[in-house]
């Protein structure tokens, strides 16, 4: 993995938004931001075009928008399940430069409200995604084999049987169970591993913006402590009589954070 992208702070301005796979070839500018959209995919593992994914949506509802905007004059683009930040606003750009001169956003950071922009399945680093990997996959057959245990002595004992058979029963279960939970986690696990590539990627943005312990992160957990404070200590995290305070939006892959760490200057872009 490379050691980082680069991060530079600016105010948002002429940003437009592509809401619809049609819009991706309405002009030049679109087009290219299709074939840039094509390439933010195809870095977290995703194929097929950008146009190709919008046709995913499903009852009206984008699960991607392509976006392109000025950045203190820097031009910015990029694609994101939901596009909510606007013109006017202070933002972090965590960014991989273009040939073009633009700069290709992976994450981005809205201070005045503690959102944070990621790509599709980044939200956790390479420990963190193993760890919930490991607990989802033991979950699933730790349940079934516990259900089929009690249907079994229910079984026994409605039909009165003796003790030596109940024991004989209960005997093979146990070693039934376990090829059972052995083989069912293996399975679960290697599907849930195939998202671990995601975490690379994710790491790399979270060393940009100078988190340690980056493989640890997981944002999911970070965003459910963001709002269990809000709801113990007020939320202090908002500037108050703000639009960003007033706009209570759940999205997929937009978190919240509680404290930004400083990024390393060796990250930020030299102007």
């Amino acid at each position: 993995m490379d050691n980082a992208f680069i991060v530079f702070s600016g105010t948002v301005s002429n940003l437009v938004v592509i809401e619809h796979e049609s819009n991706v070839f309405s002009d030049e500018k679109n087009r290219r931001l299709g074939a840039l959209g094509t390439l933010g995919l195809a870095a977290i593992g995703e194929s097929g075009s950008a146009a190709t994914s919008l046709q995913h949506a499903s009852g009206g509802d984008i699960k991607l928008q392509l976006f392109r905007c000025e950045v203190d004059g820097k031009i910015v683009y990029g694609c994101f399940s939901r596009v909510f930040f606007a013109d006017g606003e202070q933002v972090d750009i965590v960014a991989e430069p273009q040939e073009d001169g633009g700069f290709y956003a992976y994450s981005v950071r809205r201070p005045i409200d503690h959102r944070l922009w990621l790509p599709f399945y980044c939200e956790r680093g390479t420990k963190a995604h193993r760890k919930s990997n490991i607990i989802m996959a033991t979950w699933f057959p730790a349940i079934t084999i516990f259900i089929g245990f009690f249907m079994i002595i229910y079984k026994l004992i409605s039909a009165d049987r003796s003790m030596d058979i109940i024991f004989k029963v209960i005997g093979i279960f146990f070693v039934v169970s376990i090829i059972w939970f052995l083989f069912l986690f293996c399975v679960l696990y290697s599907l849930l591993n195939g998202f671990t590539r995601h975490s690379q990627l994710a790491e790399k943005i979270f060393i940009t913006l100078g988190y340690k312990n980056s493989e640890l992160l997981d944002m999911n957990k970070e965003n459910a402590k963001f709002i269990k404070d809000c709801k113990e200590y007020g939320e202090f995290y908002y500037v108050p009589d703000t639009k960003q305070y007033q706009q209570i939006l759940v999205a997929p892959c937009v978190y919240h954070y509680r404290i930004a760490p400083e990024v390393p200057e060796k990250f930020k872009l030299k102007e």
